[in-house]
């Protein structure tokens, strides 16, 4: 009787085992599936074939609606330029996002806001220089002209939201301007 207790507990181990093996590659396979899934979203949301960028841009979340808060991100690398983000800055960002699409209380609302609370990862400055590549080759050249000229004139609204001299003079930043001037010859076409 005591052998069948120990073969009844040793099938159990057995099945236990396997079952966690078997979750375990359900669970790549769902990732990989994922992976997959928002990689194609992406890549229809954007025009964007280089998988290379597409696997970027999925390591960084970015699928679906995020992607309307990604595109906004030198936003929030102006409001950062200067080494912190004031009351200001940050209104002025989520505003401009609401204004774009962003919804509040949203994942990419709260990107947003997660970002103007700590600075963006320097992956995630990457990456959207590589999308700005990849729309430099997929827009026409005014499509291109609009997206550019509607970014900066929002960037260097938020940038001049902090103020100089008593928010009166110098009202852009050198570091913010070395953001805005990176961000134009990133989309301006033979740029970069």
């Amino acid at each position: 009787m005591s052998n069948n207790a120990f073969e009844s507990r040793r099938i159990a181990f057995e099945e236990e085992y396997f079952e966690k093996k078997e979750a375990v590659l359900v669970d790549k396979l769902k990732a990989v599936f994922h992976k997959k899934m928002d990689k194609e979203a992406i890549r229809q949301a954007t025009g964007i074939t280089d998988d290379g960028v597409l696997d970027n841009m999925v390591a960084l979340n970015l699928s679906g609606e995020m992607m309307s808060a990604f595109k906004l991100l030198p936003l929030i690398e102006v409001a950062w330029a200067d080494g912190d983000v004031d009351e200001r800055e940050a209104v002025a960002v989520l505003k401009a996002a609401e204004k774009r699409g962003v919804a509040p209380g949203s994942a990419a609302h709260s990107m947003l806001e997660r970002s103007l609370r700590n600075r963006p990862s320097p992956d995630s400055r990457k990456v959207w220089f590589l999308y700005a590549d990849e729309l430099r080759k997929l827009l026409n050249p005014k499509e291109l002209e609009t997206f550019r000229t509607d970014l900066l004139e929002v960037a260097r609204c938020i940038a001049a939201t902090s103020g100089g001299i008593l928010n009166l003079a110098f009202t852009v930043s050198p570091n913010e301007k070395r953001v805005l001037e990176a961000v134009e010859r990133a989309l301006t076409p033979g740029g970069a």
